[in-house]
């Protein structure tokens, strides 16, 4: 994975019913807080998915790097445009260009 800042993974959902808000958490170093969605101006059903797309991040990161450096040499148009995709994706997620 690369030598980012953000709490290691892996990350978790979960949801808390009697106030209503989803919490992603990272068990890293004691169970703590990464983010708490709630609902202002989204539904609840967007929190959750928001929640648990940011709880999966650590691994969609590491899927990403791990599949870009499989990259074989020659890659249709199509695939060419997926391998950009990812490398923007982690570019935005580490703050590093590659």
């Amino acid at each position: 994975m690369t030598n980012t800042q953000h709490t290691p993974g892996p990350w978790s959902y979960h949801y808390e019913r009697t106030i209503n808000r989803h919490i992603v958490r990272s068990g890293f170093a004691g169970e703590r807080n990464i983010c708490v969605t709630y609902g202002a101006g989204a539904t609840s059903y967007e929190c959750a998915a928001n929640a648990r797309l940011i709880a999966a991040a650590p691994e969609l990161l590491e899927a990403l790097e791990g599949l870009l450096n499989l990259e074989p040499p020659l890659l249709s148009a199509k695939e060419k445009k997926a391998y950009a995709i990812a490398r923007a994706a982690i570019a935005k997620a580490t703050g590093v260009q590659s």
